[in-house]
């Protein structure tokens, strides 16, 4: 069973050391992630850029613990002061959600398709926090109206294929901040959208950050957009994080 430090002001909320990924598949052994070191303090967007196939996404899945059995993961990861290889599948489960959330590139394959997106929303709320369904129902539509969604109260009847690109991303925030997470990870969130929504969306993500003093790791391949978001940029090429920096 791991031990979980009090975390101080001082510790940053992850810190990463030496992370290399491998993947074993029948092709021969691909070695995706070499030797990254980063910190994210309480507060802090840090951005991880680079083109299609340089680890970027196999760094924030890593640190879920989401990578599958034929892989190694060398290295440290440190959440709050508890080291994530060490954890049991139990606390693996409670990390995710609770404490670290992700917001995945495409809202169009993350949602559900045959749930309306209220009942998606409530599924989570009546599972994790043991609320009643109309609870859930309330919750949701709070939730909804936080990450500036129209008609909150009415918004969760439709289904993932009457709402806009724009209104998915949203839905997918709002169920990433459900369980109040330190940290969210956001694996290229705009990539889907076109200019005027992506925009908007990038203001959204702003107006959290400010808010709720969260942690985030932005993933992208634009360093226009993480440049406006982000206090910190690391620069990943073939698997390592070539710079880092303000």
């Amino acid at each position: 069973m791991t031990q979980k430090s009090n975390p101080t002001v001082d510790q940053p909320l992850m810190e990463v050391e030496h992370l290399s990924v491998t993947f074993y598949t029948p092709r021969g052994t691909v070695r995706a992630v070499r030797d990254a070191s980063f910190r994210i303090e309480r507060g802090q967007v840090v951005g991880l850029v680079g083109e299609s196939g340089c680890g970027k996404s196999t760094v924030a899945l890593a640190l879920m613990g989401y990578l599958p059995g034929m892989t190694r993961v060398e290295g440290s990861r440190i959440f709050e002061g508890q080291e994530i290889a060490q954890m049991d599948p139990e606390q693996l489960r409670k990390l995710r959600g609770n404490s670290i959330a992700m917001v995945y590139q495409d809202p169009a394959t993350a949602l559900n398709p045959t749930m309306r997106v209220g009942p998606q929303v409530e599924e989570v709320l009546r599972h994790h926090l043991q609320m009643t369904r109309l609870q859930a129902r309330e919750k949701a539509a709070e939730l909804f109206a936080s990450v500036n969604l129209a008609d909150p109260q009415h918004i969760g009847k439709r289904y993932p294929h009457e709402l806009s690109g724009g209104m998915k991303q949203r839905v997918l925030i709002a169920m990433a901040l459900i369980l109040k997470p330190q940290l969210v990870i956001l694996d290229e969130p705009t990539s889907a959208l076109d200019v005027t929504v992506q925009a908007q969306v990038m203001n959204l993500l702003k107006e959290l950050k400010r808010e709720m003093g969260l942690g985030v790791i932005f993933i992208t391949h634009d360093i226009a957009l993480a440049s406006d978001l982000c206090e910190t940029i690391g620069v990943m090429y073939a698997g390592k994080l070539a710079e880092l920096g303000p």
